[in-house]
């Protein structure tokens, strides 16, 4: 593996998920956030990557590993920028659609953290399944578009 690229999708993965915790602020935008952090961010962001040729030719396997990565570390990143926020939501503001995550996080650290551990390696699971996808999607359309060519 590849430690400058896994660095490179570390750094974008957290860049992605700060940017999808903000945005989750938003009661309506939420729940469509929080399913592209958990579902489609690793696949999004090796497609990215492979847009501006930062990776090379990878193999399904390869897409697995770094669209694993890729969502447990967007999982992270927006739970470190969603959970306070929505923490001083709900403290300010008593009546508020976040005043549960607040509660969970006076109350009990290291439960939400449990928490979010766990839901970061379905997140993780997820996306390396979507990158699995999306990897023999790009080989399917590569040996389509020779065959069409010749």
């Amino acid at each position: 593996m590849n430690i400058l690229l896994l660095k490179q999708i570390s750094i974008l993965s957290l860049i992605v998920g700060a940017v999808l915790g903000v945005i989750s602020l938003i009661p309506y935008i939420a729940i469509l956030s929080f399913l592209l952090c958990v579902f489609a961010a690793g696949s999004a962001i090796l497609i990215y990557m492979k847009h501006l040729e930062l990776v090379g030719e990878l193999d399904i396997k390869l897409w697995t590993i770094y669209g694993s990565i890729s969502g447990f570390v967007t999982f992270l990143g927006f739970c470190i920028t969603f959970v306070p926020l929505a923490t001083l939501i709900g403290i300010i503001i008593k009546t508020s659609y976040y005043l549960g995550v607040s509660i969970i996080f006076k109350m009990s650290l290291p439960i939400l953290i449990l928490i979010v551990i766990f839901v970061g390696l379905i997140a993780a699971l997820m996306n390396g399944f979507g990158a699995m996808t999306t990897s023999y999607l790009i080989e399917l359309y590569k040996s389509q578009n020779t065959d069409n060519q010749q």
